[in-house]
């Protein structure tokens, strides 16, 4: 393999671990994301519960006062008879006139409370409903997830054997500029250049600049005066007019 087609193949290597590399950085960061939703969706059920508790709460405190109260108003009813004077038995009578409009009022808020507590009962329940569906959905993507990162774990030490074999064959000083450069640059040393760009900043070149790319040869490397990668005419796009 030619000089210039090395760093051709160089480059793309360089390009393909990189990406395998940014993508090892951001998968535990997503399998993160992951666990932080799911942990939304059981706080948000958590949330759920604690109304529908305390909605059941107040339906029983309701029941249990009407309850008494009922009790309370039958045996006012049964003093009735016992009863000798009229001034006991009108003020008895108030009593139970009270009892009765405040077992009206329990009982209208012991609808409501019934209401209330039905209707949390059911979010609850769809709560649950959606947090099951939910879960599913993120175990799937976690596992998708997590299949990938192993990939592409496993995918970087056989993408930096090909690209040390690559480096192996250049010259030693093509080899040091390109390991200077690499180190600077962290992530890809070379650029290939295309429609008069450099592959990766994107900055113009000079017509004679492309002219020499062109023309394949590796006696002298060029490097972009934007970025300071170095330069190789990339052979899989149109030649500029």
């Amino acid at each position: 393999m030619s000089a210039p087609n090395v760093l051709v193949e160089l480059a793309r290597e360089d390009a393909k671990l990189y990406q395998l590399r940014q993508q090892i950085a951001s998968l535990p960061r997503r399998l993160q994301e992951l666990e932080e939703k799911r942990t939304g969706l059981e706080r948000q059920l958590q949330e759920t519960e604690a109304v529908f508790r305390r909605t059941e709460g107040e339906r029983r405190k309701l029941e249990m006062e009407l309850q008494e109260l009922r009790q309370k108003r039958a045996r006012s009813e049964s003093r009735q008879s016992a009863l000798t004077s009229t001034e006991a038995y009108q003020a008895l009578v108030r009593e139970m006139q009270q009892q009765d409009s405040r077992i009206d009022a329990l009982e209208s808020s012991l609808l409501e409370a019934m209401d209330r507590s039905t209707q949390a009962a059911a979010r609850r329940e769809a709560e649950k409903a959606r947090l099951e569906a939910e879960t599913l959905r993120l175990d799937g993507v976690r596992r998708q997830l997590e299949s990938d990162l192993a990939s592409a774990q496993a995918g970087v030490a056989a993408q930096q054997r090909l690209r040390d074999g690559l480096i192996g064959a250049l010259e030693p000083k093509t080899r040091a500029l390109y390991e200077r450069v690499l180190r600077a640059k962290g992530d890809a040393a070379i650029a290939l250049v295309g429609e008069r760009k450099c592959g990766i900043c994107a900055a113009l070149q000079p017509p004679q600049l492309l002219q020499e790319l062109r023309g394949g040869s590796a006696a002298n490397l060029r490097t972009c005066q934007s970025c300071g990668r170095i330069l190789v005419w990339d052979p899989g796009v149109q030649s500029p007019s």
